[in-house]
């Protein structure tokens, strides 16, 4: 693809070339007046070369519009996001995962971590190669790692009394982008859940997060 633009540049280049710094009366002259008996006779009109040049310059600007589309689809004007339009995405992300006042999110199994899923097409945008959350850690709120074992038994994690009442957590998953953007979610059980939903963990978490400009720590 980057050979077929190069291919169009070289005409691109030549079209308006001739078309601004060529003469095409004097090209006239020297290529097709030597045809005629009477060439001045046959000259075209000054509005006749004019336009000639004007059609020159104009497919000259198409093929070099053509040129910069291809480029384009090879990747070659292709650049990043930057930090702010990241963070901005970031801060984004986290406003769509909180949850309101007694309503709640099913975390998912798949993907990297339990709201990465939720969190990575918020960070979409044009570019070829996005920005995506990474987990660096998930833990309890106690700073005891979040054993999703543990979770579905409702031990293992929390007070005692969350333990006691086989209700998990609450639990912390932080994600990190971009290398310099930590994204922490905060997910606790909403009350009055089933042991079936525990159980098969199934349950309902309450989600607020926090956003710092900086890397995890």
């Amino acid at each position: 693809m980057i050979g077929a633009a190069v291919f169009a540049g070289v005409f691109a280049v030549a079209f308006v070339a001739c078309g601004l710094f060529v003469d095409p009366r004097k090209l006239w002259w020297r290529f097709r007046a030597r045809h005629f008996d009477n060439p001045e006779a046959h000259e075209p009109s000054a509005s006749s070369f004019m336009w000639r040049r004007v059609a020159l310059v104009v497919v000259g600007l198409f093929l070099g519009w053509q040129v910069i589309s291809l480029l384009r689809l090879a990747g070659v004007f292709e650049t990043g996001p930057d930090h702010a339009e990241i963070l901005d995405r970031v801060e984004n992300a986290a406003l769509n995962l909180e949850t309101e006042d007694g309503e709640g999110r099913h975390k998912w199994s798949f993907g990297d971590g339990s709201w990465g899923a939720f969190i990575d097409p918020r960070l979409k945008g044009p570019e070829r190669d996005d920005p995506v959350a990474s987990l660096v850690e998930d833990e309890d709120d106690s700073g005891g790692k979040w054993d999703s074992e543990a979770s579905r038994e409702g031990i293992g994690a929390g007070s005692e009394s969350d333990s006691e009442s086989g209700t998990p957590g609450p639990f912390v998953e932080r994600y990190e982008v971009d290398g310099s953007i930590c994204l922490t979610v905060h997910a606790v059980p909403l009350p009055g859940q089933s042991e079936r939903d525990a159980a098969i963990d199934n349950l309902l978490y309450g989600i607020t997060t926090d956003v710092v400009d900086g890397p995890c720590t």
